[in-house]
C-alpha cells in the first residue's frame, strides 16, 4: 500500500457539506427574489409603455381632427 491508498478515502466533514448546501439554497432564493423584482419592474414598464402609447394615439387623433378642421374638411 502506498502513501495515498485508494482503499481508504478521507470523508469530508459533515459541517462543510451542510454549509455548502445552505449557501446553494440561499443563492437560489436570492436569484429567485431578484427575478421576481425584475418581473415586477418589467410589468410596470410595460404598463407605462401602454399608457404612453394610448396618449400618443389620442394626440395623433386630436391633431388629425385639428388639421381636418383647419382645411374645412369637417
Amino acid at each position: 500500500m502506498g502513501l495515498f491508498s485508494a482503499h481508504r478515502r478521507l470523508a469530508q466533514p459533515a459541517g462543510l457539506a451542510v454549509a455548502v448546501g445552505a449557501v446553494i439554497r440561499n443563492t437560489g432564493r436570492e436569484v429567485a427574489a431578484r427575478l421576481g423584482k425584475a418581473r415586477f419592474a418589467a410589468m410596470a414598464a410595460t404598463n407605462d409603455a401602454r399608457i404612453v402609447a394610448i396618449l400618443l394615439l389620442l394626440a395623433a387623433v386630436a391633431l388629425g381632427l385639428e388639421m381636418a378642421a383647419s382645411f374645412h374638411v369637417i
